[in-house]
Parts: structure tokens; sequence; C-alpha cells
């Protein structure tokens, strides 16, 4: 790799990056046209529906366009879906060179862009900067290489691990700085998810609000739908996903479809509540593609216990709660050994809270 593939890719990846869910399901690329040692156009993926990075940045280039390099984080598609093929767009343009940074994992994609840009005499290079495109597109190589949604937890807490006081009352424990980055992670991600208990107590928006940035779908575990049991049942947005069981009455399943919510049956667990790998199952056959749970502490712990998470992000505030609500209620292991642990990486100031940022330690083969 050039030091120029470096440059170059690393704004294209600077345009990916900026995206948030407004591609979804579609991934937010980003794609650059050099020209001479020159950028002569750049772009990012317009919203659903809309033209791909390459397409927009091809128009922003031009007739410079003819003969130029091309670079671009996620190999183009080469398939006609709610737009038509980028590959024929970097045909039309008359590009020299096409060099991307990860090749696409679907199989209606993976590989088909090379046999079809080298046909037409355009060289091809993949690979570059593939482990930060990887990084950049994750949710989408998640979802495509496993059915299942990328999960981010997401918690904030005390620094005695509390979640809330014992009244329940948790605004806010954190400062203004952690809630806009937290609206800033909603905003890239597809779908949001909450416990019944969090909606009985809380009714949350579960919306973008302190940035700029597209309303991930919200999704509820209800596994009875007991939320539809309230004197006033919570406002259901039509893309609104409920979770439940066999357990839920058809009395409050018809009610949940005429307040316009979307009930989706899945297994349920050894305790009756839904199975965490049956959601995502569903979750993904639904084209999720990243998932992060807001709350609550047990919802949040059943998915610790069941290790179907990719990234953990808790912010810890200055102040403790003492006899408050803990972090994972009815978790425990018999030794420190035994205990899950996991790879930090990587932790931030914000304001006067603490962001870390963890994983699960890689399963040994």
């Amino acid at each position: 790799m050039h030091d120029t593939d470096a440059n170059f890719m690393g704004l294209a990846l600077r345009l990916a990056r900026g995206g948030t869910g407004a591609t979804y399901p579609n991934p937010c690329v980003g794609a650059v046209v050099v020209k001479n040692g020159r950028v002569v156009g750049s772009a990012c993926s317009d919203r659903t529906g809309g033209p791909h990075a390459e397409v927009r940045a091809l128009r922003a280039a031009g007739g410079e366009a003819e003969g130029a390099t091309v670079y671009v984080t996620l190999e183009p598609c080469s398939h006609t879906g709610r737009t038509p093929p980028c590959t024929d767009a970097l045909k039309a343009a008359g590009v020299r060179e096409v060099v991307w940074g990860v090749d696409d994992p679907a199989p209606h994609a993976s590989g088909r862009a090379v046999a079809q840009l080298q046909a037409a005499g355009i060289s091809v290079r993949n690979g570059v900067m593939r482990e930060h495109c990887a990084k950049a597109h994750e949710h989408y190589i998640f979802h495509e290489t496993t059915g299942r949604p990328f999960v981010t937890l997401k918690s904030a807490l005390s620094l005695d691990g509390r979640v809330a006081c014992p009244t329940g009352d948790s605004r806010w424990i954190t400062g203004i700085e952690s809630r806009r980055y937290v609206h800033q992670m909603r905003a890239q991600h597809h779908a949001i998810a909450v416990g019944v208990g969090t909606v009985v107590h809380d009714n949350p928006q579960l919306t973008v609000r302190h940035v700029e940035g597209v309303d991930p779908i919200p999704v509820v575990f209800d596994s009875r739908l007991r939320m539809l049991e309230l004197a006033k049942p919570p406002l259901l947005t039509p893309r609104a996903l409920v979770l439940h069981t066999d357990a839920a009455p058809g009395a409050l399943r018809t009610k949940l479809a005429d307040l316009g919510g979307i009930g989706i049956c899945c297994a349920a667990d050894n305790g009756g509540q839904v199975s965490i790998d049956s959601a995502l199952a569903e979750l993904g056959a639904r084209g999720i593609r990243s998932l992060m749970i807001e709350g609550g502490g047990q919802l949040t712990a059943s998915f610790v216990a069941s290790r179907r998470w990719q990234r953990w992000c808790l912010f810890h505030a200055p102040l403790v709660l003492g006899e408050g609500m803990p972090l994972l209620p009815g978790l425990s292991w018999p030794s420190v050994e035994q205990a899950p642990h996991f790879t930090v990486v990587g932790r931030e100031t914000l304001g006067v809270d603490l962001l870390s940022i963890v994983e699960p330690v890689p399963t040994k083969t």
C-alpha cells in the first residue's frame, strides 16, 4: 500500500463514518475520485433509496472521472436493488482504476465486482486498509455473515455499580456530554431495545435528540405483553417491534396490532422470558443490522449471560447510589476466575464521566 492509498482511503473512511442510520439497511459507504493526485469528487451514501457513494462521487467529479482512480470503503455493488449497480456507473464514467477496502460478504455481491470491472478493462485493487474499512462497516458485515444484528450494550452507572436509586430514579446519572454521546450511538444503530420494565417505569422515547440523525427502530422485550395492561399503554410507532412469547394472551396481541405495534412471537428461555437467541434470529431475519440495548438491568443481564453481544459501552458517573439497583440483577459467578472477562478497547472522558468500551475476549479455537 502506498502513502497515497492511505490518504485517499482515509478520506473515504471519514466520509463513511460520518454517516448515520439514514442509509439502513444499506451501509454508509465513502467514495473518493482521484485524478492526477487530486481529489475531484467525493461523497458518502445518500439516504435509503438514494444514490450510493460511488454514484454521488462520480457526479461530483463530472467529466474528470474519466481515467480517474476511485477509492471506495466497500466493494461496489454489482446488482440491481433500490438503485442500479454501481459497477455500471463506474464503467460508464470511464474510470481507470477502482480501489476498495473490504469485500462485500453478501451472497449476491461478493467477488462479482472484480469480474465485471476487469471485463470492462478497469484495473481493480482490493484489501486496501481492510481492517479499518471492516471496522467502519462492522454492523453490515456482521449481519451478512451471521444473520444476526451486531449488538451494542449501553449502561450508565455510578461508581459503586448502581444504575438507579432504590426508588427507581435514574435521571440523570450521567452528564450532558455522555447523553449526547448516547444519542449519537442511537443514530448509528438500526434498532434500539429496552425491556418491559423500562417501558413501564420510564416510557422512554428512544429517539435521537441531542444530535442530528435518524431515529432507530424501537424494540421492546415483553414476553407476556405486560405493558399493554397499563391503564395508559405506551404510544407505539408504526415501526415498533414488540418481542413476546406464546405466553402472551391473544387479546393483548390483538390490542398490540390495534395500537400500531408489530408483534413478533419468539421462543421462551428457561425462565419464561424471550430467548435472546430467538430474538436475535427473528430480528436478523427482518433485516435488522444492528441493535443497541438501552436497558433495563434485566435485559442487559440476559444479554451478558447469553454472551450474545459484540460491544459494551459503560458510562461511569462520579457519584455513589448505595443501596440502589445493581447493573446486572440476578447474575453471579462462584469465583473471579469463572466470571466473564472482557477486553478494554477504549476509554474516554466525557465531561465529568468516564466511558469504558469493552468487547468479549475472543474465544480460543
